[in-house]
Formats: C-alpha cells, sequence, structure tokens
C-alpha cells in the first residue's frame, strides 16, 4: 500500500486537476433549500457535481444528506422504450451515458456500503448482473475521508466499522494534524487518481499519526450497541412474533424516509409510463415501508400492520443480507435515526434484541442497556 500526505487546504486543487482531467467529480457541497413552511433557505450537505474546487465542503460536516448510492443506483431510470404499432410493439433501446466519475469526500460508512449493493446487483457469482449498476460501479473511483466528529447518531462501531475504516475505499484521506491529510492509495483505480494529483502529494505518509487520530475519532462514539447476538435470535423462529416488535413498531409511519436515505436499502420497483402508443419501462426506487409494497394482485397483503413492515426491515438489515450476500445490510451511517419524523430508532431495537438474547426470560430490556 502506498502512503503520501497531502495539505488539507489543497483539497480545491485536487477537484480541479480531475475535473480538469474531464472526469466528473461529485463532492459535499451546502445546497440551498427550503425550510418546511417553504419560506426560508437553509443549506443541506448534499452530494452533488462540482465543477471547481472553489464550492466543496470535503473533510467538513458530518454526513450528506444523500448517500453514494444514487450515483451507481439511480433514483429513476428507463430500461428501455416501447411503441405499439397495431398488434405489435417495438422495443426501443435507450441511451445511457455512463461518465468517468470521482466522488471525494466520502465517508467510511457510505464507502462501505458499496459491497452492499455490489452484492445485490453486481453478483457475477450468482449469476445474477444489473449492467446498469455494474457499468457505473465500474467508471467510479471512490476518495473516503475517516470522520472527525461523528455526531449521537453514529453508531459504525457497532456493526464492525470504525470512523476510519478504508473498507470500500480506492484512495483514504485522515486527518493528522497540523493541516495534514494521510492518504492511502488502496486500489488500482485509486493509483490512478493518486498519479493525477502526484504534484500535491508530498513523501510519505505518517502512519502512526494515521493511528492515533483514528483512535481519538473512535472514542467519541457514544451510541454503542452489542449487535453480535442479533443474527443468531433473530434465526430462532419462535422470536418472529416477539412482543417488541409491535411494541417499538407501532411508531413507523410508513413514511419510507428511513429506506430512501439508507446507503444499502436497494429495493425497486418497475412501471410502465406511457403516453398514448408510446412509453418507457421504468425503474424506480421504492420501499418496503409502504403499505401497498406487499400487496397482492388478490388483495391479500402478507404485512398488513406497519408494525410487521418495520420487522422485515429490522431482519433485512441483520438477518437476511449477512445470511443471503454476506455482506452487511446496516452500515451504521445514523441517517434513519436523523430522517425519522417520529424518532424511531432501529438501535433501540438492537440493544433490545441484544438484551433478549442474554436473557432469554426477559420480556421489556433496560432502557440504559448497551
Amino acid at each position: 500500500m502506498k502512503t503520501a500526505t497531502l495539505n488539507k487546504s489543497e483539497i480545491g486543487k485536487c477537484i480541479d486537476l480531475l475535473v480538469q482531467s474531464d472526469l466528473r467529480v461529485i463532492a459535499p457541497r451546502l445546497i440551498p433549500r427550503l425550510d418546511e413552511d417553504g419560506t426560508d433557505s437553509i443549506d443541506v450537505l448534499t452530494f452533488t457535481e462540482v465543477e471547481s474546487g472553489d464550492d466543496h465542503q470535503v473533510g467538513e460536516g458530518l454526513l450528506p444528506l444523500n448517500g453514494v448510492k444514487e450515483f451507481l443506483f439511480a433514483k429513476h431510470e428507463p430500461l428501455f422504450a416501447y411503441e405499439k404499432r397495431g398488434k405489435k410493439v417495438e422495443i426501443i433501446p435507450v441511451h445511457h451515458e455512463y461518465p468517468q466519475t470521482v466522488i471525494i469526500g466520502v465517508r467510511p460508512c457510505d464507502a462501505a456500503s458499496i459491497a452492499s449493493l455490489e452484492s445485490v446487483f453486481s453478483n457475477a457469482n450468482a449469476g445474477f448482473e444489473d449492467p446498469f449498476f455494474t457499468e457505473r460501479r465500474s467508471r467510479t473511483t471512490f476518495i473516503t475521508y475517516s470522520c472527525t466528529a461523528p455526531d449521537a447518531s453514529c453508531f459504525c462501531t457497532s456493526v464492525d466499522l470504525a470512523p476510519d475504516s478504508s473498507k470500500g475505499s480506492d484512495l483514504h484521506l485522515t486527518e493528522i494534524g497540523d493541516g495534514r491529510l494521510h492518504v492511502e492509495v488502496l486500489t488500482k483505480a485509486g493509483e490512478a487518481v493518486a498519479k493525477q494529483l502526484e504534484s500535491l502529494l508530498e513523501g510519505e505518509g505518517d502512519q502512526a499519526a494515521r493511528e492515533k487520530s483514528g483512535a481519538e475519532v473512535h472514542e467519541k462514539l457514544t451510541r454503542l450497541r452489542n449487535s453480535a447476538p442479533i443474527m443468531d435470535w433473530l434465526m430462532d423462529t419462535a422470536n418472529f412474533d416477539d412482543e417488541m416488535w409491535q411494541r417499538l413498531g407501532e411508531k413507523c409511519i410508513g413514511c419510507g424516509s428511513c429506506t430512501f436515505v439508507c446507503p444499502t436499502c436497494h429495493c425497486f420497483d418497475i412501471v410502465d409510463e406511457n403516453k398514448g402508443s408510446k412509453g418507457y419501462r421504468v425503474k424506480f426506487w421504492d420501499s418496503c415501508q409502504f403499505d401497498h409494497f406487499t400487496l397482492h394482485a388478490s388483495g391479500h397483503n402478507p404485512r398488513d400492520w406497519q408494525y410487521k413492515r418495520y420487522r422485515n426491515r429490522f431482519n433485512c438489515k441483520f438477518k437476511i443480507y449477512p445470511e443471503k450476500f454476506e455482506t452487511q445490510g446496516c452500515v451504521g451511517c445514523g441517517r434513519c435515526i436523523r430522517a425519522c419524523p417520529v424518532n424511531l430508532d432501529i438501535t433501540e431495537y438492537m440493544a433490545e434484541v441484544a438484551h433478549k438474547a442474554a436473557n432469554p426470560n426477559a420480556i421489556k430490556a433496560d432502557p440504559d442497556f448497551e
């Protein structure tokens, strides 16, 4: 692994060099948005395309509102066009742009989610592959940035990650003091980017300072949950109708906010959008938290109550995903906690399940259980 040092003040110059190399560069930026009343504008940290290094917040703040998922798995994407001609239907291919892309300022939790999405959309070993996702992924390089100030909703260490993890990264940056960044080149894609930035990179990195920085940030994490027993508890079918699901899940209003901000959620629907005799077959994001998500044509809905839908989401994160794909269904980013309008907290479930696993006769978890 190659290492180097970069001055934090020169991140803007890095972006300029990448843009000048005809790369599409995605970075965190503050985007003005209207508040809930539609009156005042507030700035929201958002991953978006940048055209110069003058406008970015790489390394500033916590997590952008959106993750990197939408740049690999499009929110709304036509699969093909069609036109009805008498009794026949002509299928017309659609053209998609796949520009070479660098996403800079990705936090470790978001980077770890990439492997989770690959398991679903680009799993050649399992015999299925989404060509749209796979092509975008092959043309995207990730420059990650270790967290410096996790907030009260972060819980990456509860799912075997860390605020300075380099999992899923091509080139990783860590603040090591005095306005310097420790640079780790981790993949061939990272090497290609490092070569484009070599005029700004200095000597070798400082591994000791990198490790010290990671340890200091790790100590700032306050939301620590024991997730080790969760999968075993969920595997026991006797717990499928545990009283906890309804007691905690009845708060959920089924808005789907948690699934849309989640970096690993991948549910989608396919519909025909047509006007007259022409149209498109379109794939778009969907949510398992919507009441019609599992509605059968017969009118039967196997998840007829909202708590059952939330139970499914929790099972997907901590049982179905790791069992089926051997990757993480949850990366501990905390976005679902921040986005929930009724303050539903997934770590409350994690804590209670861990407590129940350790105390099989328990009815309700100690609220202070960690």
